[in-house]
């Protein structure tokens, strides 16, 4: 009796000790994920600008002004007529924008 109770102390034991084993792997240090977003992307120039306009069917595309938002405005043709535009901080092209 004595033996078997031994014999199933050591099988616990040892069916324990890996899962105790791989609870020890783990840090309780947390990770920092790299998050996207207008932080930590690299800002518009006004020539990234004028380029994603001209990639969008604009022509004609005029020098761009940053407003207080950071939003670039001018004016570009499309479809034969000129219009104001604008490309915000996220890459968005806005027609008409407030300034």
């Amino acid at each position: 009796m004595t033996r078997t109770l031994c014999l199933a102390a050591v099988l616990v034991a040892g069916l324990a000790l890996p899962a105790i084993a791989a609870d020890t792997d783990k840090t309780d240090t947390p990770q920092v994920v790299a998050q996207e977003g207008p932080a930590t992307q690299k800002p518009f120039t006004m020539i990234d600008a004028q380029n994603l306009l001209r990639q969008r069917g604009y022509t004609n595309v005029s020098e761009l002004v940053k407003n207080e938002k950071g939003t670039w405005i001018g004016s570009a043709v499309k479809d034969g007529k000129t219009v104001p535009v604008g490309v915000d901080v996220k890459g968005n092209v806005i027609e008409r924008p407030v300034m």
